[in-house]
């Protein structure tokens, strides 16, 4: 007989098995230590396994038989829920046979499947159960039957010690609850996600829970929510607000403390419903640090407070397929509120708003009010043409001063074709630079990156200008879109016009990386 190793042919000898009475393998026949471990111990290692492996440990022995039920975290998810014939009726009976005395920190139901579905009842008996037993998050994710009728509602309780709330209802409509006393509040609840779903009361509902019944609310994201024309917010506590593509025909925030602000798409003719009158934004937000705007302008707006400085301030234009049917960009607009922000991201509408005339669009650009800053995060769509060069100098002129730059090419919006056409013949792209020999005392700038970098010559010319003006550049990034090969004039002549001490760091899609400092070549391994 062959034996695959001494310790195999000892053991087969004695009748025993390898790793015996040695403490390990699986013929190990010592004392069960983790058995012996308390319960409080037991719960916290299977807080780190998936649910189904948790339950399964009931069949170990007689030991383990309802550990599972009183883990803190119960993820309830389709993915998982591996040989299992009826997926709603699994998690009815997990929940069913949880541990009644047992607070749980962490509760997540998903499920998307068509069949078997998951009507309005069933989704809001388990928002129920996570109402009563839920003192952490509750993280709530159901997708009704395709070509299901509009009739299925998730009722939502008062959640009393949740502390995060995350809703996903695709096809759902959510009911809130009442906004009188004896609903309850939300009292411990700090931070509210709610996506892909639709209210039928207007916003009323939403914008009185926040209101009225979160006293302790800090983030609010509506995300892709159907069904409010208005929202009113009034809170002390709200630090973060987050709004993206739901359709406003008015949006009222008094939060005294917020410090963060998202607006996307949720005022643009294209979005919201032909309301009469225009749509309307009042704001009285005297703490707010950080503002991104990705949306139209609103056709009134009232300011009652609001910070003339900003930590940091985003703004992108819309596409020009948008600016098209409005009539106009309000590009603009949001830039003149602020007098200053120390970081300033920007999508240049230099060819976003290629549906205006040149005149306009010239007009639009070099007439724009900028906030006073000194870090320039600047994304400029070619949408098909080549030159770009005067955009960027336009903002390098606007403040000299400024610290670090950070360019962005970017070939078309995101939110277009991404096949841009090319630029016609009597383009002013094809016309001399103008402003290759102007001078601009950069004399602060100290970072400078520069990404999606293509063959074209004038983003090469654009980078040596900046470098000709710099006096003080400590570092360069430079982010190609292609290899390497066809740009080694070009990197000598950053070589040369760099100063002693200058640190250049060029990315290539081969994801090789080669630093310079000074004449010394230092490559740094793949990454």
């Amino acid at each position: 007989m062959a034996y695959r190793c001494a310790a195999h042919k000892k053991a087969s000898l004695s009748g025993g098995s390898v790793g015996a009475g040695a403490g390990g393998g699986r013929g190990y026949g010592g004392p069960d230590r983790i058995s012996s471990l308390p319960d409080e111990l037991l719960h916290h290692v299977l807080s780190f396994v998936t649910t189904p492996e948790a339950v399964r440990t009931s069949a170990l022995s007689r030991r383990w038989v309802g550990v599972w039920m009183r883990v803190p975290r119960l993820h309830l998810l389709e993915g998982e829920a591996t040989n299992v014939e009826h997926i709603p009726d699994h998690f009815d009976g997990i929940l069913r046979r949880y541990a009644a005395d047992v607070d749980i920190a962490d509760l997540a139901i998903s499920y998307h499947w068509n069949w078997p579905e998951v009507d309005g009842d069933r989704a809001s008996a388990w928002a129920a159960f996570a109402a009563r037993r839920v003192t952490g998050r509750f993280d709530l994710a159901v997708t009704t039957q395709v070509g299901h009728d509009d009739d299925a509602v998730l009722d939502l309780p008062c959640f009393e010690r949740a502390t995060e709330i995350s809703l996903y209802s695709c096809r759902m409509a959510v009911r809130l609850p009442e906004l009188d006393a004896a609903a309850g509040n939300f009292t411990r609840l700090t931070r509210l996600h709610m996506s892909e779903l639709r209210f039928s009361d207007a916003g009323e509902g939403i914008s009185g829970i926040v209101s009225r019944r979160c006293p302790s609310l800090e983030s609010l994201e509506l995300e892709q929510v159907a069904g409010v024309e208005a929202l009113t917010l009034r809170s002390d506590s709200l630090l973060s607000l987050r709004l993206a593509y739901v359709p406003l025909r008015r949006l009222d925030v008094a939060a005294g403390n917020m410090r963060k602000m998202r607006v996307k798409y949720c005022f643009d003719e294209t979005s919201r419903c032909p309301w009469t009158g225009g749509a309307a934004m009042r704001l009285a937000v005297p703490a707010l640090e950080e503002l991104g705007w990705e949306d139209a302008y609103p056709d009134k707006v009232e300011l009652i407070s609001l910070p003339s400085c900003l930590m940091e301030l985003a703004v992108v234009e819309l596409p020009s397929h948008i600016i098209h049917e409005i009539g106009q960009s309000d590009f603009t607009k949001i830039l003149k509120l602020f007098s200053r922000a120390h970081v300033l991201r920007l999508t240049s509408p230099m060819t976003a708003t290629a549906t205006l005339d040149s005149e306009e669009q010239e007009s639009l650009i070099h007439n724009v009010q900028l906030p006073y800053y000194s870090e320039l995060d600047l994304g400029v769509i070619t949408n098909g043409h080549s030159s770009f060069g005067s955009t960027v100098v336009h903002f390098l002129k606007r403040n000299s001063s400024i610290r670090n730059l950070t360019l962005t090419l970017n070939p078309y919006h995101p939110k277009e074709n991404k096949f841009a056409p090319c630029c016609m013949s009597n383009c002013t792209c094809h016309e001399p630079l103008k402003w290759w020999g102007q001078d601009i005392p950069l004399y602060s700038l100290e970072q400078l990156a520069i990404k999606h970098i293509s063959g074209h010559p004038e983003a090469k010319k654009l980078v040596y200008f900046i470098m000709r003006n710099s006096k003080v550049l400590k570092k360069i990034t430079l982010v190609f879109s292609n290899g390497h090969c066809s740009y080694r004039r070009f990197l000598r002549n950053v070589r040369k016009l760099s100063m002693t001490g200058c640190t250049i760091e060029l990315n290539f899609p081969c994801r090789e990386k080669y630093c310079y400092i000074g004449l010394e070549k230092i490559i740094v391994t793949k990454v």
